[in-house]
């Protein structure tokens, strides 16, 4: 699983096991999915999808760790982590991709390059080119 930097103190929502949320989450900080998601994600931080998860719609993260079942495009900063029993079908734009053994993915893979830190307007951020968000998530400076 990816490391996060100070991952309990940053984790602010989870949406738990026997929990269905349709609708599309917005959040400032990271996210773990323990239930079933039918929206999208869009998220400052980290995004976590735990194995019996279940997410229909699109991923926007800092980081991404699936082991669970997704069904829709991902769009990924900087790390994403396929663990084996991850399902993802749609397409990902990301910055480095992780994938364990079982891990099953079907869809186009685009491996996206970091803006020069020198740009301090797009400071480390992507440059998403063929989909972005259609509401952009700031983030927090400090």
């Amino acid at each position: 699983m990816l490391k996060m930097k100070n991952a309990a103190a940053a984790m602010d929502t989870i949406i738990g096991e026997n929990t269905t949320l349709t609708g599309n989450v917005e959040s400032d900080s990271s996210l773990k999915v323990v239930g079933r998601v039918e929206g999208n994600i869009k998220a400052v931080g980290d995004v976590v999808i735990l194995v019996n998860a279940v997410i229909q719609g699109d991923i926007w993260a800092e980081n991404l760790t699936i082991a669970g079942t997704v069904n829709g495009n991902l769009h990924v900063k900087n790390n994403l982590h396929l663990e084996s029993t991850a399902r993802v079908k749609g397409d990902m734009e990301l910055h480095s991709l992780v994938t364990d053994e079982g891990a099953i993915f079907e869809g186009n893979c685009k491996m996206a390059e970091v803006v020069p830190e020198s740009d301090s307007d797009n400071k480390k951020k992507l440059e998403f080119k063929r989909s972005k968000p259609t509401d952009m998530v700031v983030e927090k400076e400090g």
